[in-house]
């Protein structure tokens, strides 16, 4: 065997056992070798992938939710009153006593949020009923500090006398009645009709809100009042009184209170 030939098997038998070794420590984990190429195209798909993420964005929703108003004084009142109550003998009238007096005072107004119904509509409006009756008109009052100063009444001449004679109770039964009877009439059909109109608008501008607050237009809901509330509820009752008559003046007003 030629010199040459000794060589060349000798060069080949060394890469040969070389090749083995690197097979080997690839094979069990011990050299791990990152391409140039192979870099580039990871940092690629993952620039693409956060594009495609930041693209799409998760989808907007909108929930109207029903709202519920506290209690709370919505209307003020001021209603001119006057009150009689005469003193009969024989059946025939001897004496009559007048208190007079510009009641004031407030009625609150509540809404209850399980008299709410939501619907979403097709076109994407939304629409809200409310059931009337879930609008509650409840403690009509008299101020009787800021009523105290309009009081004035007239005692009849009999009762006068009575009340210069000692021992006699003069004990004022028609002032504190006269204030009963306003508090009816603060809670009567012409204050609700007011204290309604102003919770109606509340009831509207507070749905609005809500739509607007999610990015919606206040345009496209709208709020409907099923039916109408009962107006009547506080009207005085005429035989509640007994023996005083009462008359509201004209001039009763109800107007919005301010917060």
């Amino acid at each position: 065997m030629s010199k040459a030939t000794v060589a060349f098997l000798t060069v080949a038998g060394i890469f040969f056992v070389a090749l083995l070794l690197v097979i080997g420590l690839f094979s069990f984990g011990w050299v791990d070798i990152n391409w140039p190429w192979e870099d580039i195209d990871i940092v690629q798909e993952e620039t693409e992938l956060a594009i495609d993420t930041v693209e799409q964005g998760p989808a907007e929703i909108v929930k109207i939710t029903p709202i519920a108003l506290d209690c709370r004084a919505r209307i003020t009142a001021r209603v001119p009153v006057v009150g009689t109550q005469r003193t009969e003998v024989a059946g025939a009238t001897v004496s009559t006593d007048t208190v007079r007096m510009q009641a004031i005072g407030d009625v609150d107004t509540c809404v209850a949020a399980d008299g709410v119904e939501i619907v979403e509509r097709t076109d994407g409006t939304i629409g809200v009923i409310i059931d009337a009756s879930a609008i509650e008109f409840v403690r009509p009052r008299v101020d009787a500090v800021a009523t105290m100063d309009s009081v004035t009444t007239d005692r009849g001449f009999v009762n006068q006398i009575v009340e210069a004679l000692p021992f006699t109770n003069e004990d004022d039964e028609l002032t504190p009645a006269a204030f009963a009877f306003a508090q009816t009439v603060i809670g009567g059909s012409d204050c609700m009709q007011a204290a309604y109109d102003e919770t109606a608008a509340s009831l509207i501008a507070a749905y609005e809100d809500q739509l607007v607050e999610q990015g919606g237009n206040a345009a496209d809901i709208d709020v409907i009042i099923s039916g109408i509330p009962d107006f009547t509820q506080n009207d005085p009752d005429p035989t509640a009184f007994g023996d005083f008559e009462f008359v509201e003046e004209t001039g009763t007003t109800c107007v919005v209170a301010r917060p």
